[in-house]
């Protein structure tokens, strides 16, 4: 009995120690999550529930694959925090949703949307990033800081470069009918006309999914009047109804009409996915997107140079100097993110060359971030990354257009593959649309 009321006293004199001790600290204003003893022999830290940092984006297929992986990465490199990465497919409504209610679900959201950013930057609504830039000074590719700047606050940062370089063709289908790759738009009417005479589709467009219509348009547009006459329709300091605005609508018109893009009842019916699969197949010989399909192929066993390859779109003006499209995909986080803390430690780290690098190695990414080796990169993305070294390189038209615009222009190029004799008036509707929203 005795050696037990000296146990317990000694207990209870240990215990109320450490509460003594305990209040002092949490008077002085640390957490109370944090706890300690004095007790030289006892020493008591409580556990933490790892953080959830919730990731809106839509990156699926391998991408989002590569994507997670490279998340496991940073959970690893910190235990104390769990990625819930979340594929929103319809992610512009998602966002603009939660934004609403002041109280959002996610701590950060990769969109490609830089006029949306900046527009919700200004309404209050994002969290500047200025400290993440600042961090890599020098290190980011400035033509992606700028699009989401407003005076001296940036409201993204930029974690993934693209770009939208050209055609993509199939080469044994080239070889089979000894098809001369095509340098004009005469050359490529003609490599059409050979390829509809053997049955093959001659060009994908993926227009059910619409937003690759406004690619096509560009590279035509720019290949009528140059990266100027781009910059200045995305400004809205030339009309959609311009002389050479409406040539662009007319050579796309002119393309559909001659089958280029075969028949234009089942066209406007392809997902843009699925062509990517019918090009490597060689079902379609030639498909206009960005340099993300070179994953894509390659994940599906085909090999670049071999079965498959790229080409700049085809001169159509030859006074009209040569432009890539290029973007990105920025990392935003919300006014009233859930952890904010941990999510700008992650939109850092997003932001940095380790991240990158192990995207870029995973094949189909180019990074932001200047300090990523180019000996990292697969041979066809350095390829790509010497063509936007080369030529002008110009922001996405319709992802910098007024945010409620951009899907207009995705319904109008719709209205017109579905009926290429209309592209007048159609431009005439886009004029009237623009006049709106820009002057608002």
């Amino acid at each position: 009995m005795r050696f037990h009321a000296k146990r317990f006293a000694l207990l209870l004199s240990v215990l109320l120690l450490a509460a003594f001790v305990s209040g002092c600290i949490s008077g002085g204003g640390t957490s109370p999550t944090q706890t300690t003893t004095s007790s030289p022999t006892q020493t008591t830290t409580t556990s933490q529930k790892p953080v959830e940092v919730v990731v809106y984006g839509q990156w699926g297929g391998v991408e989002g694959e590569n994507f997670q992986n490279a998340l496991k990465v940073y959970e690893q490199e910190h235990p104390n925090v769990k990625i819930k990465y979340v594929i929103q497919s319809k992610l512009r409504d998602a966002v603009l949703t939660e934004l609403a209610t002041g109280s959002p679900g996610f701590d950060i959201a990769i969109l490609p949307w830089p006029a949306l950013i900046t527009e919700l930057g200004q309404k209050n609504q994002l969290e500047p990033m200025n400290s993440v830039v600042d961090s890599y000074k020098g290190d980011i590719m400035e033509n992606l800081l700028q699009p989401v700047k407003v005076g001296d606050t940036y409201y993204a940062v930029p974690i993934k470069a693209w770009a939208k370089p050209g055609i993509w063709y199939n080469v044994h289908d080239f070889e089979k009918y000894n098809v001369k790759l095509p340098e004009t738009l005469d050359d490529l009417k003609a490599a059409c006309k050979v390829f509809e005479q053997n049955g093959i589709q001659p060009m994908a467009s993926g227009a059910a999914d619409k937003w690759p219509l406004s690619d096509i348009f560009e590279a035509v547009l720019i290949r009528v009047g140059g990266p100027q006459l781009h910059n200045d329709l995305m400004t809205h300091k030339v009309k959609w109804t311009d002389p050479q605005v409406l040539e662009a609508f007319k050579v796309l018109s002119d393309l559909l009409k001659e089958g280029c893009y075969g028949d234009p009842k089942v066209a406007i019916g392809e997902k843009w996915e699925v062509q990517v699969t019918r090009l490597g197949q060689g079902e379609v010989a030639m498909y206009f997107m960005g340099n993300w399909i070179n994953l894509m192929l390659q994940n599906q066993g085909y090999k670049p140079g071999t079965d498959y390859d790229l080409i700049p779109f085809p001169v159509i003006n030859p006074n009209a100097d040569f432009a890539i499209v290029a973007g990105g995909d920025w990392v935003i986080i919300p006014k009233g993110a859930p952890h904010k803390e941990a999510a700008f430690e992650l939109a850092k780290w997003l932001a940095g060359p380790e991240y990158q690098k192990i995207m870029v190695e995973q094949k189909g990414y180019l990074a932001p971030n200047l300090e990523v080796p180019k000996s990292a990169y697969d041979p066809v993305d350095a390829k790509i990354i010497d063509m936007m070294a080369k030529y002008t390189v110009v922001p996405d038209l319709d992802d910098n257009a007024p945010s409620g615009f951009q899907p207009i222009i995705w319904d109008k190029l719709f209205e017109l593959w579905a009926n290429p004799d209309n592209y007048q008036q159609i431009a005439q509707e886009l004029e009237q649309y623009a006049e709106q929203y820009y002057g608002s």
